[in-house]
């Protein structure tokens, strides 16, 4: 029972003294069992804790599809490798395999969907058994190829879900967050970094915290990029998220970083409370994603708003959606949708896109014919 795995958390707590947020946060989100995200019926969707492009109305599916028929035709190939990191229970993968058939191009494209949760993997398997071509893996470590996949590594709200640290800024010292127990309760407690590698990073984004402010900071994004670069050979990643440039999330308004806690589409104040029933999440550097791509091969080549992205790289469609919709009850929605995608005030400006490209040269991708690149640190 869920009360179980909040006593259970506490006790580990309590016997070890203190552990990251990192970790915490790890046993609350993917905990095999008891973990929000690897149990079964997590809460997406208009019903759950929160709304995401992937429940407007299969338009996300359509919009990204034609981005990745773009690419697909700048590398010239005659087949086509997709891998979704974080790819859930199969929903955008349907709505791309989908679009792709519609297009008359579903022929050429191995599908393959990267999840932890082995009841959203059973679930996809059964949503996806009508296509060919579909493989699904619990890891990105799993994905091995002799010579690489050629194609196009996404994912929509992956990296705001991996676990991460939080400092503090105290003077001129940086501290860690640990999560201590206290009289049966959790709560945050400074102390020294348990890593090096937390001020390296800070050091090498040029991060400045005001004293007393709060941040978080994402090692697990350094697995993350060295296994796409592994097992990509030649393409683009594209990651869309809740986010924005280093600067951006690390200004002095912040005081208390980015960390969100979503339960019932309600933001909530208490990480600690009804653990494994409520999702955690955190604003993504895309300045440090765009730094460790370069590290390898990975050059940036777009950044900017979701709603920009889409208007220019999928107007077509956009459009076509739009006008079906008029007049047409049952799809009068969709407009709705549109309207969500794209518009500043809505997951249009909450979004951004950060394109990457492997061994591709600066294509001009239609997406970035309004480029913020120059606002990423890299």
């Amino acid at each position: 029972m869920k009360n179980d795995f909040q006593q259970t958390v506490v006790s580990e707590v309590k016997r070890r003294g203190r552990v990251t947020f990192a970790e915490f946060m790890s046993w609350a989100l993917y905990h095999p069992r008891f973990g929000y995200y690897t149990r079964r019926g997590h809460g997406m969707g208009r019903s759950g804790d929160f709304f995401t492009n992937v429940q407007a109305g299969g338009l996300f599916g359509r919009l990204l599809t034609e981005s990745f028929c773009e690419m697909w035709d700048y590398l010239g190939s005659s087949h086509l490798s997709l891998v979704e990191l974080g790819a859930g229970n199969g929903l955008l993968a349907e709505q791309v395999l989908k679009a792709l058939q519609e297009k008359g191009r579903a022929g050429g494209v191995t599908y393959y969907l990267v999840e932890k949760s082995q009841p959203a993997r059973e679930e996809a398997h059964k949503r996806l058994s009508r296509f060919p071509r579909i493989k699904i893996l619990d890891d990105l470590t799993s994905l091995e190829h002799v010579s690489g996949v050629e194609g196009c590594v996404f994912s929509n709200e992956f990296f705001d879900a991996l676990p991460f640290h939080r400092v503090l800024r105290q003077g001129e010292e940086w501290q860690e967050l640990y999560v201590v127990e206290d009289h049966g309760m959790l709560k945050e407690q400074p102390g020294p970094l348990s890593t090096l590698q937390l001020a390296q990073v800070m050091a090498e984004q040029d991060v400045y915290l005001a004293s007393g402010q709060k941040a978080e900071i994402c090692l697990h994004m350094d697995g993350v990029m060295a296994e796409i670069q592994r097992i990509l050979r030649r393409g683009f990643v594209v990651s869309i998220d809740y986010g924005g440039p280093s600067k951006d999330l690390y200004r002095e308004d912040r005081v208390e970083g980015t960390r969100q806690v979503y339960q019932k589409h309600r933001l909530e104040p208490d990480p600690f409370c009804k653990i494994g029933e409520r999702d955690i999440t955190a604003h993504v550097d895309f300045g440090r994603l765009s730094v460790l791509g370069k590290r390898g091969d990975l050059n940036p080549l777009v950044f900017v708003s979701q709603g920009l992205y889409f208007v220019h790289s999928a107007e077509a469609v956009l459009r076509e959606s739009v006008e079906t919709s008029v007049g047409q009850k049952r799809n009068a929605s969709m407009a709705a949708c549109v309207q969500q995608m794209i518009h500043p005030g809505s997951l249009g400006g909450a979004f951004h896109v950060l394109v990457q490209g492997k061994d591709v040269g600066r294509p001009n991708l239609s997406g970035g014919r309004v480029n913020w690149l120059n606002k990423l640190i890299y």
